[in-house]
């Protein structure tokens, strides 16, 4: 007879160190490489923001090339935004500078002029991204900065062709606050999800255009004008999450599209 205990051959034992003590702990070396490889990489993070850190990162590359060309810091000069193609109205003159309706979405005037913008168009472009698709919210962005910067340009034109000199990503970013907005109206089915986020951004809205309103500088017309393209654009995009009937959503295309083209044949580029 014998004191051994009865095992069943599959059973298994714990390892054992060399002199029957327990396995040394593990290392904080061991631990922070046990972390890294449980935590999502930066792109499994951000897979739902795709276009939006493709759009932040073409306007970081547009500002640091404006430093570089104006040479007088973070505060760029105006000579410059014109150069790189900021909507100034007397040098919109023909077919050739309709470049000068999408440049100044990727122009800015300083540090914080870029950082304010960037980080509200981080804010919310997941959420439209994941809502709209990938292609239907990078079509939302260009027509509000497009219509924004029309909208801008046929002010200044009313005015005589002032002087004014307008860049910046918030004719989009504005379209964009508008769209969240939308959401709850225009989104198909569980539009109660939505409700809260439109009621947030209707509050973001109130204060961006009392800010606006009351700091000197800012193109009010290009952020009017950016609001509307982003009800415009919400009404007229392909998304299958949107119940706007293709009807709709063809005569609004069309109408947009003429409107514009009116503005630019009446200021003389066509």
């Amino acid at each position: 007879m014998t004191d051994d205990p009865i095992t069943s051959p599959d059973a298994q034992q714990a390892p054992v160190s060399p002199a029957g003590t327990r396995p040394a702990p593990i290392t904080d070396e061991q631990l922070r490489e046990m972390m890294r490889d449980e935590e999502p990489s930066f792109f499994e993070r951000n897979s739902g923001r795709v276009v939006t850190l493709a759009l932040i990162a073409v306007n970081v590359v547009c500002f640091v090339a404006e430093m570089l060309i104006s040479g007088t810091g973070q505060d760029i000069s105006i000579l410059t935004l014109v150069q790189m193609g900021a909507m100034y109205a007397p040098m919109v003159q023909g077919p050739a500078d309709l470049y000068r309706f999408v440049a100044p979405m990727f122009l800015h005037m300083d540090l914080m002029h870029l950082l304010f913008n960037m980080v509200a168009l981080y804010s919310v472009g997941e959420l439209l991204e994941r809502v709209l698709g990938r292609g239907n919210f990078l079509l939302l962005y260009f027509v509000a900065g497009i219509t924004g910067n029309v909208v801008s340009y046929a002010v200044d034109m009313a005015q005589g062709g002032g002087l004014s000199v307008s860049a910046g990503a918030s004719t989009s970013v504005f379209g964009l606050f508008v769209a969240v907005a939308l959401l709850c109206v225009l989104v198909r089915g569980n539009r109660a999800v939505f409700r809260d986020f439109s009621k947030s951004m209707l509050s973001i809205i109130a204060v961006n255009v009392i800010y606006t309103l009351l700091v000197p500088n800012i193109s009010i017309s290009g952020h009017l004008g950016g609001a509307i393209g982003g009800a415009i654009a919400m009404l007229l995009l392909p998304a299958a999450s949107l119940r706007t009937p293709r009807p709709v959503r063809i005569v609004v295309a069309v109408l947009w599209v003429v409107a514009v083209a009116a503005v630019l044949v009446w200021g003389g580029v066509f």
